[in-house]
């Protein structure tokens, strides 16, 4: 009986200090080794890491385990077991612990280091920064370059066109109209109105092909050459008709150019209203005045003339090309026009 209180006691005692150890550690699913006095080495592809310990249960515990580096509490267990996954790189202590009610706690504690991804690493990201700034600015650089090659493509074209235009065409034209000239003075009464219409009809085609090869020639591309042009060519035009010519233009105007469209639609509009004017306004004065703000360009032109009824059939057809000639590139058109009150003409140019 003596021998088996011994036994009993012994037992009792070894069993309140049997140890907390570790029944078994899985990296990945694979068992490894594991110490508390060895740090436990992760590369940054083990990415799960099951601990599980064993405790002699002669009594009751309760278990709970923490990351300290992860973990800011205690996590508390039905089993001595911890399970983490997808560890960033760093280093670690795992612990678990196991205590009864009362009494103090046995405790592991295992070192853990975990390799650091690629992308965890301090130059990652200024490296990646670094390389979508140099993509984006290859690609920006691409683009202008790109564009620049268009318009030199386009600007070459367009010199081609008038070169070929002014040559050939215009040549021809003028042939045309110095023939036709000639064969004036030796025909007979009958044909001559033809002969004169044919005159008219090709130096009317001269004028268009040269604002044509005027408006394609890129050396004619910004606005100043266009307000000169039209400048130029109203003042010659109405002082030949005794007409007394304004021509004005808003200190500080806008610098942004016509497109090639705008500019060429912009004349043609701009010279057909003069030509009216010097035609059929019976005006003494007239004006023209360009300003602008941020959206627009303003082209206004005037006369004290007398004016005619937009309303009637024989004018609805000039103010229709008028307007057709604005929408193709556009723009906004208004004339405004009163019987012996004159004319007011106002076109609206979008800065794209």
């Amino acid at each position: 009986m003596k021998y088996l209180l011994l036994f009993l006691l012994c037992t009792k005692v070894i069993a309140q200090k049997a140890p907390f150890t570790v029944q078994r550690m899985l990296i990945n699913g694979k068992e490894v080794s594991a110490s508390s006095t060895t740090i436990i080495k992760l590369k940054s592809s083990q990415n799960e890491l099951l601990l599980e310990a064993t405790m002699p249960a002669i009594d009751s515990f309760f278990y709970e385990h923490r990351l300290l580096g992860l973990d800011s509490h205690w996590v508390r267990t039905t089993y001595p077991v911890a399970h983490y996954q997808q560890l960033n790189g760093g280093n670690y202590t795992l612990e678990l612990k196991a205590q009864k009610a009362s009494g103090s706690p046995f405790i592991l504690s295992f070192p853990i280091e975990v390799q650091q991804s690629f992308w965890e690493e301090w130059w990652f990201w200024p490296m990646i920064i670094t390389y979508v700034v140099m993509v984006v600015s290859v690609g920006i650089y691409l683009f202008f370059l790109y564009n620049f090659k268009q318009k030199l493509k386009v600007q070459t074209i367009r010199n081609q066109i008038a070169a070929d235009l002014h040559d050939e065409v215009g040549s021809n034209l003028n042939s045309i109209a110095i023939f036709a000239e000639v064969l004036r003075k030796k025909t007979s009464t009958e044909t001559l109105p033809i002969l004169e219409r044919i005159i008219d009809n090709t130096k009317e085609s001269v004028g268009l092909m040269q604002d044509a090869v005027w408006a394609i020639n890129p050396k004619n591309d910004s606005n100043e050459k266009l307000f000169e042009r039209m400048r130029s060519f109203a003042s010659a035009l109405l002082s030949n008709k005794g007409i007394e010519f304004d021509f004005e233009i808003q200190e500080n105007i806008q610098k942004a150019n016509f497109t090639l469209e705008q500019r060429k639609n912009c004349y043609l509009i701009f010279k057909e209203a003069v030509n009216n004017i010097a035609k059929h306004s019976q005006a003494d004065r007239a004006s023209a005045k360009i300003t602008s703000d941020p959206n627009c360009f303003y082209i206004t032109i005037e006369d004290n003339g007398r004016g005619f009824d937009a309303t009637a059939d024989h004018a609805g057809n000039g103010v229709s090309n008028f307007k057709n000639r604005a929408e193709e590139a556009e723009m906004f058109l208004e004339i405004q026009s009163t019987l012996g009150k004159g004319t007011s003409l106002r076109l609206e140019v979008p800065i794209l």
